[in-house]
């Protein structure tokens, strides 16, 4: 059932992507006007994912899901329905809510009730769902459906899966009371937890590193074609593996954890990531196919170790206060960071693209390393 929600969570993503060419003819706007509608599901989301916590506390994961699948569901039938681009904005608002307590509860429930392989396939299916979203959407467009049909079919998709989620209320609870002995007595507050050592680095870690899959995402192909001369088709394939790598790299990571440590994962993740970025800077041909499949192996087990070690790092009843700012703090990279790095590549160079990949990346393995310092540290301090 997690795993199902988690593909419900990656199928909307893509979406306005793929149909903005045809969507923007039909309501008059101009192609920026798709920037409008991201940034209100990116600031929704963000807000869902600061809530989180305190609503879960109130009502439980389990009902928290099931209405955030509706929600992502009504805004889905929004796009189908609506008429003018004002209401796109309007249907945006559900869809951003949604996605961001999704995003934030599931992790938090995964990260304290399952071991490491989970919460590794559990990002495995949010690529899962980010595969299949743009395939049924360009299914419709090859077929001369209309977009709509492509946001109808994926919003009838989410209300089955609100209905699965109505009938398996009760497996929820059977982690309820394990939960609610391990945080009885506490509300934690956002607040209060920014106060904690190491959690601003965390956070710091979550911008910086989803900064840097957004980044890669949209300026990989321009770097390819402007930097390295391959074709258009040449670059959209090599960015196609990046994507196929980090969803098989997050399955083989799964299997990975049961016998090695979150720790060494995360710290051989980002070495891999390194060996792939410092391959794409000096390689050419083939070599580039292959730079860009280790950044995407490289990729794949951070974000859900950083997620899953938050309980052993700060605490099972500060964990769900943390990985909601996690999520809103990921979330606030990946719209801020892409752009800010797009102005300094159109204003200097293209060759900046790995140069700042590499900067982001000295900065996770800077963050990391104080976060496991001072826990060491306070360890010894309780011995």
């Amino acid at each position: 059932i997690i795993y199902a929600s988690y593909i419900s969570l990656g199928l909307p993503d893509p979406l306005l992507g793929v149909a903005w060419p045809k969507m923007m003819g039909e309501f008059h706007v101009a192609q920026s006007a798709a920037g409008i509608i991201s940034m209100t599901i990116a600031i929704c989301t963000v807000i869902s994912s600061l809530q989180t916590a305190r609503i879960t506390r109130k009502i439980g994961t389990g009902k928290l899901v099931l209405s955030s699948v509706l929600l992502t569901a009504i805004g889905l039938m929004g796009f189908a329905f609506t008429q003018g681009f004002f209401f796109l904005i309007i249907a945006a608002l559900p869809l951003g809510f949604g996605a961001g307590a999704i995003d934030t509860s599931l992790n938090d429930y995964v990260a304290a009730n399952f071991k490491a392989h989970h919460m590794n396939w559990l990002h495995a299916f949010w690529g899962v769902g980010a595969t299949l979203g743009p395939m049924i959407m360009g299914v419709m467009l090859n077929n001369h459906f209309s977009w709509r049909n492509g946001y109808l079919i994926i919003g009838y998709i989410q209300l089955a899966l609100v209905i699965i989620l109505f009938l398996s209320l009760s497996l929820w609870k059977q982690n309820k009371q394990k939960v609610s002995e391990e945080s009885s007595g506490y509300a934690v507050s956002n607040r209060s937890v920014l106060k904690q050592a190491g959690v601003i680095f965390s956070l710091l870690s979550f911008v910086f590193y989803v900064g840097l899959e957004g980044t890669i995402f949209l300026w990989g192909s321009s770097y390819l074609i402007e930097v390295k001369s391959l074709s258009v088709a040449a670059a959209s394939f090599i960015i196609s593996l990046f994507f196929a790598s980090l969803t098989a790299g997050r399955i083989i990571s799964g299997f990975i954890t049961f016998w090695l440590s979150n720790q060494k994962l995360l710290m051989y993740s980002i070495i891999l990531l390194l060996i792939g970025i410092i391959t794409i800077v000096f390689g050419t041909g083939g070599l580039l196919y292959g730079g860009f499949m280790l950044i995407g192996l490289g990729c794949a087990a951070i974000f859900p170790t950083m997620i899953h070690e938050t309980p052993r790092r700060f605490g099972k009843r500060n964990s769900s206060a943390i990985i909601g700012l996690q999520v809103a703090f990921g979330s606030v990279g990946i719209t801020v960071i892409p752009p800010l790095v797009g102005v300094f590549l159109q204003d200097f160079t293209m060759n900046l693209f790995p140069i700042f990949l590499i900067l982001f990346t000295l900065v996770l393995i800077t963050t990391t390393f104080v976060i496991e310092k001072g826990r060491k540290e306070k360890h010894l301090i309780d011995l």
